[in-house]
């Protein structure tokens, strides 16, 4: 697991911003199945230590971001 990826995208979900599942997939040259793997890992993390910022997807289901 490439950590700075990790933090890069969960800081950017928890300052309010949008991850792409395509955007960084290109960006880093991820596989799709290892981009689903590190958002099942911050998702876990935030159930633990933020339990009121849940991961969701948008209506056309290419970006994820926390809902409050």
């Amino acid at each position: 697991m490439n950590i700075k990826m990790l933090l890069a995208m969960y800081d950017t979900l928890i300052n309010g911003g949008r991850v792409s599942r395509r955007g960084v997939c290109a960006q880093y040259g991820l596989s799709e199945r290892t981009f689903y793997r590190y958002m099942r890992e911050i998702s876990a993390f935030l159930r633990e230590y933020k339990p009121d910022c849940v991961i969701d997807l948008s209506r056309d289901g290419a970006e994820y971001f926390i809902k409050k």
